[in-house]
């Protein structure tokens, strides 16, 4: 019951007397309490169906042994790959082994850095934050999933290219073992630095691109300069200790998971929400977005860049420049595949023919696109080539040159690798077309959903997809054909440079072509 409120000086009745609101402790819903009646509510609306979820682990499952099948089957070409020439040094099995799993415990570390790994869905951060509920309550179950998520991951990584190389059963469990010890340590040790605020700041980012550069540099300095490496089974103590490194560093990000500020789940979620668009859509260009757009940028290099913009022409090339300069996980991914492409040619089937061919095509058109971060910027937003005053044609065209130039960088290290050969004249118009091809696949624009599907016995396939992924890419394979008579054929004659240089023009031109619109 509420009464009159009096002023003591001139004994007015003021108004009531309100009783003060006060939140009641017993009564507030912990993290877990709202997740499970957000669970309840969702049930009540979405009934599951009788045998669902047996159905959904039985395809898993029978997924899985068709991968598994398919993995053993390819060991074996793939052991008669890496052992065609015993006589040098190369590639051996054991290199594969460890390179494929340092890149995948990179990786892995770059993707729990920018997802989470302890995070909220987008509605949960819309809803739940807010909410005076705990933190660890809301966000536990995400810690659950990222770490089966590392150890499944590293237990593929370290599985499979055991089974390649063609280690025993006891092996691959001891390798897989391994990867799955790895893969839990790389996500507890992100959570830590996640709960301490460590991965707020570019450090982290910044190490994990130079490793992403390093990595392959060291495979190369190991295939040139080390022997032939059989392949091997790490002895059990090994990730007996990294499993409890990780279990203790798992018990730490645990408890502290009260830490997680409000501003960083919405970051995660957000990036989340952006990766899983893109897998859905099976959109590379939106993956990459995803997982890299909140990387380490460089805010100060080459600053006098700018001041050599002389004209429209110049200042689209200065301005192309200062944004590649300016993307460290592009510069380091350009690295990377040189170092990729040098390390493949140690395989004796890949160092000429169709096979060199192949690395250098492949290679080089990945070189190009890491060199095309201003073309990918302009084909996000149009608007950024409607500022510049140029013809669309020409616009596109002049953006061809930094992706050139990557282009070739990275056919420089195969050939160097290599030892040079007759297609290194042809290789410099062949890094033209590649160049073109990676401004291509910049202005690719949005997939066509709109287009009609092909009926097959394995299901329908979505043209549009299909077609949107080819774009660039079908440039690069034509467009190298040349390239791949000449290291075929071992003879690069006049007439084989000019038909690559006629090529490359057609390229260039192919790549600068705008539809016009109604």
């Amino acid at each position: 019951m509420t009464g009159n409120q009096t002023d003591e000086g001139t004994g007015a009745v003021v108004g009531p007397v309100l009783p003060r609101l006060a939140g009641d402790e017993d009564e507030r819903l912990t993290g877990a309490e709202l997740r499970r009646l957000t669970a309840r509510v969702r049930a009540h609306n979405l009934p599951a169906e009788a045998g669902r979820v047996a159905m959904d682990v039985g395809e898993v499952v029978i997924s899985l042994a068709i991968v598994a099948l398919y993995m053993w089957g390819f060991g074996a070409p793939l052991r008669d790959l890496l052992e065609s020439d015993a006589t040098r040094f190369g590639l051996g099995p054991g290199l594969v082994q460890v390179l494929v799993l340092a890149l995948a415990v990179v990786a892995g570390a770059m993707v729990a850095l920018r997802l989470g790994p302890a995070g909220l869905p987008a509605a949960g951060v819309r809803w739940w934050v807010p909410s005076p509920a705990d933190r660890t309550g809301l966000t536990s179950p995400s810690v659950v999933r990222a770490g089966l998520v590392g150890v499944g991951a590293g237990v593929v990584a370290g599985g499979i290219p055991a089974a390649f190389v063609g280690v025993g059963l006891t092996g691959i469990l001891l390798d897989a073992a391994l990867g799955g010890a790895i893969g839990l340590v790389v996500v507890a040790g992100t959570g830590v630095l996640q709960v301490t605020g460590a991965a707020a700041g570019d450090l982290p980012g910044r190490v994990l691109t130079l490793l992403l550069a390093a990595v392959p540099v060291a495979g190369l300095g190991a295939a040139l300069w080390v022997p032939d490496r059989a392949a091997w089974a790490v002895p059990w103590p090994v990730p007996a200790v990294l499993a409890l490194a990780g279990g203790a560093a798992l018990a730490v990000w645990a408890t502290r998971l009260d830490r997680l500020r409000a501003g960083e789940l919405r970051a995660r979620a957000s990036a989340a929400m952006q990766a899983s668009a893109a897998l859905l859509s099976l959109d590379s260009g939106g993956m990459s977005r995803a997982l890299l757009s909140g990387g380490p940028t460089a805010s100060r290099v080459l600053p006098w860049l700018p001041g050599t913009a002389r004209g429209p022409a110049g200042a689209l090339l200065a301005a192309d420049a200062t944004l590649l300069a300016r993307s460290p996980a592009a510069l380091a991914g350009l690295v990377a595949l040189a170092a990729t492409g040098a390390v493949a040619v140690q395989v004796p089937v890949l160092a000429g023919g169709i096979g060199l061919w192949a690395v250098l095509a492949g290679v080089g058109y990945a070189g190009a696109l890491a060199g095309a971060v201003g073309p990918r910027a302009a084909g996000e937003n149009p608007r950024l080539d409607a500022l510049v005053p140029l013809s669309a044609r020409a616009t596109r065209a002049v953006r061809t040159a930094w992706p050139v130039l990557t282009a070739a960088v990275v056919l420089l290290a195969v050939a160097i690798a290599v030892g040079g050969g007759q297609w290194l004249a042809v290789a410099a118009p062949a890094a033209v077309v590649l160049g073109a091809a990676a401004v291509r696949t910049a202005y690719r624009g949005p997939v066509p959903w709109d287009v009609p599907m092909i009926a097959t016995p394995a299901g329908g396939v979505p043209t549009g997809l299909v077609l949107h992924q080819l774009k660039g890419l079908d440039l690069a394979v034509l467009g190298t054909l040349p390239l791949a008579w000449v290291t075929v054929s071992g003879v690069g004659t006049p007439s084989t440079i000019a038909l690559q240089v006629l090529f490359a023009t057609g390229a260039v031109l192919w790549a600068a072509h705008v539809k016009r619109t109604p």
